[in-house]
């Protein structure tokens, strides 16, 4: 981050505002966007992982990595609601003016508007494919983005490198193992409880409380004694191995306007979002090519945008995440 003085932010405005032409320091048009490149697995040790960079890598760029993990959780617990966490990291390197508490309190706000922008598509698109064992265990995301160089659009670029992140993810196919008790007599003629394993082979369906049998007695021949006794799973895959979402395309992008009435333009560099503070964060979902859904909205900056203004800013930007949305899909489809 940098502080730039009020004359300096006045010049930078005064040229995005210039007729007929805007003009801006890298020659770019109001609506153009930087470079965008992305790159899936570059997190080993992670279920899913990715790069997003916005600009040219090494010079003034905005690079982002974010890692997926998977961990077990019971529905029945605290957080069994709750199938996402995500925390941001700014390192000092991307804000070397900030102290160790300020990057700590920037971190806290970024995770804060991340999880925002996320949640709803977690919900409707991720949640459901997370399930392990029904109303027993799933799979709980952790989504950890890490700042290494802010150039400016850090929401977008956060945005960007999670997408790829769960793009590049892979759910451990797993089996239902239901342990059941059995009754069976020993020489002498006691009864005891014997665990037997059965295999469901499909960790989506039901693994408690099938094919009840009763014990007969005297008879010495085993039976279910109670519907299923308790449900686990066992992996099918090594631990590299798994699935791909489905409807990945559903993912959410961000796109944020920078306003400056009359106009508002894309992309900002870092001076350009120093001079220029008032922002509208738009989130979207386009599960179709036909279909589009407004995930989130956050206005942040000193000045208000009147009620009226809404409309038609929402609607062009809807058209910017469309683009940027095939993009995006076109350039991860081909990794």
């Amino acid at each position: 981050m940098t502080s730039i003085s009020k004359s300096e932010a006045a010049y930078i405005a005064g040229a995005l505002l210039a007729t007929p032409t805007p003009t801006r320091a890298d020659g770019r048009t109001l609506l153009d966007y930087r470079a965008i490149s992305v790159e899936t697995g570059v997190a080993p040790a992670a279920n899913g992982s990715g790069r997003a960079v916005i600009g040219a890598v090494g010079n003034d760029a905005t690079e982002i990595v974010a890692a997926v993990r998977l961990e077990v959780e019971d529905l029945s617990s605290e957080d069994g609601d709750k199938p996402f966490s995500c925390s941001v990291t700014c390192t000092p390197s991307a804000y070397p003016s900030l102290t160790p508490p300020q990057l700590d309190d920037l971190s806290t706000d970024l995770s804060i508007i991340l999880s925002d922008a996320l949640i709803t598509s977690i919900h409707t698109h991720v949640a459901p494919q997370l399930v392990i064992t029904p109303n027993g265990k799933r799979w709980h995301i952790s989504l950890e983005a890490v700042i290494t160089s802010d150039s400016g659009n850090v929401i977008d670029a956060l945005v960007i490198a999670s997408r790829t992140a769960f793009w590049n993810l892979r759910i451990p196919r797993t089996r239902s193992v239901e342990y059941r008790k059995t009754l069976q007599q020993d020489d002498g003629g006691l009864t005891m409880d014997v665990d037997q394993p059965s295999s469901t082979g499909d960790a989506f369906k039901s693994a408690v409380g099938k094919g009840v049998r009763k014990y007969d007695g005297g008879s010495g021949k085993g039976a279910v004694g109670r519907k299923g006794g308790g449900a686990d799973f066992e992996l099918e895959d090594y631990w590299d191995d798994g699935v791909p979402l489905k409807n990945r395309e559903a993912l959410p992008v961000c796109v944020t306007l920078n306003l400056l009435p009359p106009i508002h333009f894309l992309d900002a560099t870092t001076l350009e979002g120093e001079s220029v503070p008032t922002k509208l964060h738009l989130v979207f979902s386009f599960p179709s090519p036909t279909e589009c859904f407004i995930q989130n909205t956050r206005m942040t900056g000193p000045d208000e945008v009147p009620l009226k203004a809404l409309p038609d800013l929402i609607k062009a930007g809807q058209s910017y995440a469309s683009k940027l949305a095939t993009a995006l899909t076109t350039q991860l489809s081909a990794e």
